[in-house]
């Protein structure tokens, strides 16, 4: 196995060019150039049989004595063709190496699978520039806790939807090392990573990102009254991906389901739904449903696959499940002493929480877990636009619970409340690995200080702890979410 020696000039960059062979077919490294940021690389190598080409993989290795899993992805000629990164007729290939470290020099092993004949193995050394953090947090966070060596982890990449400087998302290792940033120029506290892209909020459409730094608009929904995609979560549906859009006649509580392409696929008017359940029930809705008002909230969607429901987190209300297909209700789980409970038409769908269980209270980032419990940060902060207001607490706690929707029950079967106590009263996140392999965002602990990001074994201990100053309130990193780049794969 040769190892390419990069030469560094002041004016540029001088690889020692190699060709191998493999099974008849050569394969020449004629060298790198940077990609749209540090962490993005783009090698040019030669195929002189580029039809032969069945695939090819680059591995970048972990720093010296990390734990962290590599980031690895795998390229088939037929991805590469369709994106215009193989040419056929002159073998030309440039392969994007994304995952690397910045301000450092970069071991990436390289293989070439052929249709016939062996593989040709290569590793190379990628030395990146420097990141120029425009926020100046992400690349120097407070270690509350390095990460341990001795515990194991399901995750080592965690993806953090920032949206004070336009670099959203950011991608760090369970080291707190930067590994990627957005290229699209948008600063969003809407993404999704979604079947290897990155589906972000732009105006009022939809932008996909990839992992090369390429993007491009794939819808724009003004014509359907949107005036933004852009006020919280991106979340995975039935099909597609749940989207939540402000339109001129409603504030946070309209709910999209697209497809990769950004055709709409399903719509749900949560100010229509709940308006009519209202009326239906003998209330008179328009106290509590105020279109014009942030009367909803929404800030989280998830699919629950077991009873086909759409989960709805309204923050200032409850967790709402409706029917997939119908939007019909299905039942209602929230503090009682806020005012929704006030109204008979709302309470018959309410959930009973057994003793020994407690309510969320202004709750986000709902997900559905390995073992169809709903899964959600409780901030513990009471409404701001209904009186009563409900309850307040003065800590915030991760909450799964066991939805029985015959018996009308949601208890508890797991919660993290930090010792000492944080208390983050909005934005925020908890989500599961595998089981029981949890992130905890506190995204205002203190409250409004500091953004905390904290990883859970299965045996309950902590892996880590980071801590980022809260950039103009939820803006450092207002929900962040495991993600695995260690095999990511294009078909």
């Amino acid at each position: 196995m040769k190892k390419l020696i990069l030469v560094a000039t002041l004016v540029s960059l001088t690889w020692t060019n190699h060709a191998q062979a493999a099974g008849g077919v050569t394969v020449t490294v004629n060298g790198q150039s940077a990609g749209p940021t540090p962490f993005i690389s783009q090698l040019d190598l030669t195929i002189s049989d580029a039809s032969a080409l069945k695939s090819v993989e680059f591995i970048v290795e972990p720093k010296p004595n990390s734990v962290t899993r590599p980031v690895a992805a795998s390229y088939s000629s037929a991805y590469l063709l369709s994106r215009g990164f193989l040419n056929l007729n002159t073998g030309q290939l440039t392969l994007p190496v994304f995952g690397l470290y910045a301000n450092f020099s970069n071991t990436v092993a390289l293989t070439c699978a052929f249709k016939k004949g062996p593989a040709h193995r290569e590793t190379l050394t990628i030395p990146t520039a420097v990141f120029a953090d425009p926020t100046g947090v992400y690349t120097n966070p407070t270690v509350l806790q390095a990460r341990s060596t001795r515990t194991d982890l399901s995750y080592d990449f965690i993806l953090l939807k920032g949206y004070y400087a336009a670099i959203s998302p950011i991608i760090i290792d369970t080291d707190g090392e930067v590994r990627w940033v957005g290229a699209a120029g948008l600063a969003t506290p809407s993404v999704i990573l979604f079947k290897n892209s990155f589906y972000l909020s732009s105006g009022t459409g939809v932008t996909r990102m990839e992992f090369d730094g390429t993007s491009e608009s794939v819808a724009d929904y003004a014509d359907l009254e949107v005036t933004s995609t852009s006020h919280h979560n991106f979340d995975p549906g039935k099909q597609g991906i749940l989207i939540e859009v402000n339109t001129t006649n409603s504030t946070e509580s309209v709910i999209m389901e697209i497809d990769t392409a950004g055709t709409v696929l399903k719509t749900w008017r949560m100010a229509e739904i709940v308006r009519a359940a209202m009326l239906a029930g003998g209330d008179d809705p328009t106290a509590f449903v105020r279109d014009a008002d942030d009367w909803f909230h929404n800030n989280s969607c998830t699919y629950r696959k077991a009873d086909d429901t759409l989960l709805i987190s309204s923050r200032e209300n409850f967790v709402i499940a409706l029917d997939y297909e119908t939007g019909a209700i299905q039942w209602i789980l929230g503090d009682p002493t806020k005012a929704w409970h006030q109204y008979a038409s709302l309470r018959q769908f309410a959930l009973t929480v057994p003793a020994g269980s407690l309510p969320p209270i202004g709750e986000h980032a709902l997900s559905i877990t390995k073992d169809k419990s709903l899964l959600l940060f409780d901030n513990g902060a009471n409404s701001l636009e209904h009186t009563p207001a409900g309850d307040n607490r003065d800590y915030s706690a991760a909450r799964k619970y066991r939805i029985n929707t015959k018996k009308k029950t949601a208890t508890e079967i797991w919660n993290y409340q930090a010792d000492p106590s944080i208390y983050s009263p909005y934005c925020s996140s908890v989500y599961e690995d595998r089981s029981r392999n949890y992130l905890i965002d506190y995204t205002l602990a203190g409250p409004f200080v500091s953004s905390e990001i904290i990883g859970l074994s299965a045996k309950g201990e902590k892996v880590f702890g980071y801590s980022y100053p809260a950039l103009n309130f939820c803006a450092a990193a207002w929900n962040a979410i495991p993600v695995h780049l260690e095999n990511v794969v294009y078909p």
